[in-house]
């Protein structure tokens, strides 16, 4: 178990440290493809923070100053789902300030920069 946790975190950290965008891989990845959805959503303006995202017949409310989506993948995943991309684009504002502060990359590396120590041999064990 613990060769596989060393492997892991290696493996981790090497993908952190080769990612050169605001967020992570993994995190970077799923807001572009809420980006290539929100293209095709329409946002209306209610107030500065309430805007009607609509996507075909369905009808979204997002309030960008809680955070929140009816849709309610905004709150799970703590990154814009798009219906509130399509409102920040609708607002020209940049999407870092609305993603989790777990995501970004510096914050990756921070993650996987505690080393998974090798065991020694079995016999160098102080066993009580």
């Amino acid at each position: 178990m613990r060769i596989l946790l060393e492997r892991w975190m290696k493996e981790k950290l090497l993908k952190a440290k080769g990612t050169f965008t605001y967020l992570g891989y993994k995190f970077n990845k799923e807001l572009d493809d809420n980006r290539t959805l929100s293209h095709k959503l329409r946002v209306r303006v209610s107030t500065n923070y309430i805007h009607t995202v609509i996507d075909g017949v369905r009808r979204y409310i997002v309030c960008l100053e809680n955070k929140k989506c009816s849709y309610r993948q905004f709150q799970l995943d703590e990154l814009p789902c798009p219906h509130a991309l399509a409102t920040l684009r609708q607002m020209d504002e940049s999407f870092e300030e609305y993603c989790s502060s777990y995501y970004p990359r510096a914050y990756l590396l921070r993650t996987y920069e505690i080393p998974v120590n090798p065991l020694p041999d079995e016999s160098k064990w102080n066993v009580p």
